[in-house]
């Protein structure tokens, strides 16, 4: 072991599934580093994310309105000995310097650079690899041999029985989930195909689907839910943790390439993803990690997402019902 580290930051202040798709550098750095204690810099939002995995020991939040001596002052209290940039960004990689924390890691191709002094000299746009593979290569920089492709949430379980009145007012046992939207995030297969999903899953499996999106979202899932027996709008009913443990109770999850495939597949809940081809997208570097997922793509290599039929998405759905645990 080259060196030892007290307190390790990991700063990762973007979305949902970039977080989830960090949660294995925490794994790693826990195992080789068993002593250390590990923080998590993160956005507000995604708190309940970091703070449900188990090697996470602390959580301080970023505010991308705070000022750079706020960013540094929070920093130096932490009194950390290293910190890793899975997400540079000027304005943190600055506060770090500032705040004299002595071994900073992150990429070597950003005008900043020069702020960090662990580089690691990979392109992230080539996707060629899995995006928790790049982010453990910025744990290595710190010395660290393990690689523990490790996403497992606890469940919380004042919210999971909140969840479970949920379902027994709704009279619930089995379900699946469908959530048609993505946050801007990546391309969506769209409300007619979601729309006509439901329909298959509720009448040809006799199931009931609940509808999950953001508040923002209600619209969106109202047009591809109502009207259709056995199928609940939930857009925006739930907080995020209580929406993790909806997730942990459904048969399987389908969505596009969003955060929430992600978070469903760090609760052991099969998936399916409707992804595009295009290499910023590709499932290569943004598949959830999970053996229980099936990710479908368009069969022509272009990004036209209604290349995917309804039926391809129902045989997956028959296949991952079968490795649903128990």
């Amino acid at each position: 072991m080259s060196q030892e580290y007290k307190r390790i930051i990991v700063a990762r202040t973007d979305r949902i599934g970039d977080v989830v798709l960090s949660l294995p550098v925490f794994a790693s750095l826990k195992k080789y580093f068993p002593q250390s204690e590990l923080t998590a810099l993160v956005r507000t939002y995604t708190t309940d994310v970091v703070s449900s995995f188990e090697s996470v020991d602390n959580v301080i939040t970023y505010d991308p309105d705070e000022s750079l001596i706020a960013t540094r002052q929070k920093l130096k209290r932490m009194d950390a000995d290293a910190i890793i940039f899975l997400f540079p960004r000027f304005r943190i990689s600055a506060a770090a310097f500032l705040a004299r924390i002595p071994v900073r890691a992150g990429t070597a191709y950003r005008w900043y650079s020069f702020l960090f002094n662990k580089k690691v000299r990979e392109h992230r746009k080539d996707s060629v690899k899995s995006e928790a593979e790049y982010n453990l290569a910025l744990a290595e920089a710190l010395g660290c041999e393990e690689k523990v492709f490790d996403t497992k949430l606890n469940i919380n379980n004042e919210a999971l029985g909140r969840v479970k009145n949920f379902l027994s007012e709704n009279a619930i046992e089995k379900y699946i989930i469908v959530h048609p939207g993505s946050g801007g995030s990546a391309f969506e297969w769209g409300e007619e195909k979601f729309r006509e999903l439901i329909k298959s899953i509720t009448g040809r499996l006799n199931l009931p689907v609940i509808v999950t999106g953001t508040a923002t979202e209600h619209t969106l899932c109202k047009k591809v839910s109502s009207g259709i027996p056995k199928s609940i709008n939930a857009a925006g009913k739930f907080s995020l943790l209580e929406f993790i443990a909806l997730l942990s109770e459904a048969e399987v999850f389908v969505s596009n390439s969003t955060g929430p495939i992600h978070l469903a597949a760090a609760v052991d809940t099969p998936v399916i993803g409707i992804y595009p081809n295009d290499k910023p997208m590709t499932p290569v570097r943004w598949a959830p990690i999970t053996d229980k997922k099936v990710i479908l793509t368009p069969s022509d290599g272009s990004n036209n997402l209604s290349l995917i039929s309804v039926d391809e998405v129902m045989w997956s759905l028959y296949k991952l019902m079968s490795v649903k645990t128990e």
